[in-house]
């Protein structure tokens, strides 16, 4: 995301009206204060670089792709039917008394400029397109033999934002210092949601039916970085003739727009009004839910959904509120009002659910079709794949396609671990969508 760029316009125009104003109306990193962003920018493209690589995984082996069941002094491992786009035939072995499981996911997704281009410099021409966002999340879960409960800790991610074309045209134009239509009016439309937390879990699993089982997942949080808010308003912009050099302010005709959000951080410039709030202590809590199950002998069904009634709770959380009414035949500094407050605030956690549908044509080719949903895109993924016939160590190798995105994708797995990769170009700087998720096991 062009932070400097896009923050260097904003002050500008926040000195010129001696307010602080937005510094940022679009994606994914657009609403932070340069402590923040500083912050973001480190956590975020440890993130994003990876993903936007074109390499891309699906988080389909959350659960460990393996359930035991004792029979006698044996144990029986068993293919779980997990997420997992992959199978593996089940295998004898001694009964381990404690197994270990360790996953790690980061996805984004941004239709209207490639993921590079929004954590750069936004220099790429603009597609269609009115959200992006980045979700990760890691885990390790342990779980005794022949125990239905599991103990872990876990780290989540996300950020979503949503805008109107208008919004980013308005940005683009100034990013790529592109002189604005005369008395083109923008809507300015922007939402963001951003929350980074660390947590422990206690998973409880049990057979609700014949080949059906439930795994259900209690989840507390400790917040480590919270921002959410909205811009809404109107800007009519100025032309001037090529060539000729203004000021920001000067861009604008007349601008009404209304600024609304609450933070850890002051995140637009609160500190030059001596605005210097003690950080929130963020405490919540949210469900995981995984169903996995046969639809037949040969075909298999798993659902897996992620903080679902999660919610935050903030305590004296730091908010902002601006509306700023400039004219060019005003004095804007007459029109400009802004509020600082605290107060405890609730933030609803984004929700996210996975499935898979698996059919096993013979013993060794396999049909899928698999979805992810999330607050503001759905997508669904294609897959074919074909298990080798080492005895000892089978693996599935699995091609996957998503129509939306026309991103591709390979993934392998085994009974001990896998890693599947999808992007829609292999250059990073082109690639739109990209994911990126590993899951390994160890028992002994």
């Amino acid at each position: 995301m062009p932070f400097n760029s896009w923050n260097n316009f904003m002050l500008s125009l926040r000195s010129s009206t001696h307010m602080p104003f937005i510094q940022t109306l679009l994606p994914p990193q657009s609403i932070e204060s340069s402590q923040v962003r500083y912050q973001m920018v480190s956590i975020t493209r440890n993130i994003l670089v990876i993903i936007s690589t074109g390499i891309s995984i699906s988080a389909m082996a959350q659960e460990s792709p393996m359930t035991y069941q004792v029979t006698n002094d044996a144990l029986t491992s068993e293919r779980s039917l997990t997420t997992s786009l992959l199978s593996t035939p089940s295998i004898a072995s001694k009964k381990p008394a404690l197994q270990i499981d360790w996953t790690m996911m980061a996805t984004a997704h941004s239709p209207a400029q490639p993921i590079a281009a929004f954590i750069k410099d936004w220099d790429a021409p603009l597609d269609s397109g009115k959200h992006a966002y980045a979700q990760g999340r890691a885990s390790i879960n342990v779980r005794q033999a022949d125990s239905p409960i599991s103990y872990g800790l876990a780290w989540r991610y996300d950020y979503m934002m949503t805008f109107n074309q208008e919004t980013a045209d308005l940005y683009w134009q100034y990013q790529n210092k592109q002189i604005p239509n005369q008395n083109q009016t923008y809507a300015l439309e922007l939402e963001a949601q951003h929350n980074e937390r660390i947590g422990a879990n206690v998973g409880f699993t049990q057979q609700i039916a014949a080949n059906w089982q439930l795994t259900t997942y209690a989840n507390i949080w400790k917040g480590l970085h919270v921002l959410e808010g909205n811009a809404m308003g109107n800007v009519t912009s100025q032309a001037f003739p090529d060539g000729e050099i203004v000021g920001n302010i000067d861009r604008l005709n007349k601008t009404e727009t209304y600024v609304d959000y609450y933070y850890d951080e002051p995140a637009l410039g609160e500190e030059d009004l001596n605005w210097y709030p003690e950080k929130p202590a963020g405490y919540g809590y949210s469900l995981d839910v995984n169903l996995t199950g046969k639809l037949s002998d040969s075909t298999q069904l798993s659902i897996r959904g992620y903080d679902l009634l999660g919610r935050m709770h903030w305590k004296d959380t730091p908010s902002t509120k601006y509306v700023l009414d400039y004219d060019v035949n005003r004095r804007p500094i007459d029109m400009t009002g802004g509020q600082l407050d605290t107060d405890d605030v609730t933030q609803t956690l984004p929700w996210r659910v996975e499935g898979s549908l698996m059919h096993q044509l013979d013993n060794q080719w396999q049909l899928g079709m698999h979805g992810q949903v999330n607050d503001i895109q759905d997508l669904y993924q294609l897959s074919a794949g074909y298990q080798t016939r080492n005895d000892t160590y089978p693996v599935t190798i699995t091609g996957l396609i998503e129509p939306q995105t026309q991103a591709l994708g390979l993934a392998v797995d085994s009974q001990y671990g896998g890693i599947k990769l999808l992007t829609d170009s292999l250059d990073s700087e082109k690639a739109q969508r990209s994911e990126i998720s590993l899951y390994g096991r160890y028992s002994w």
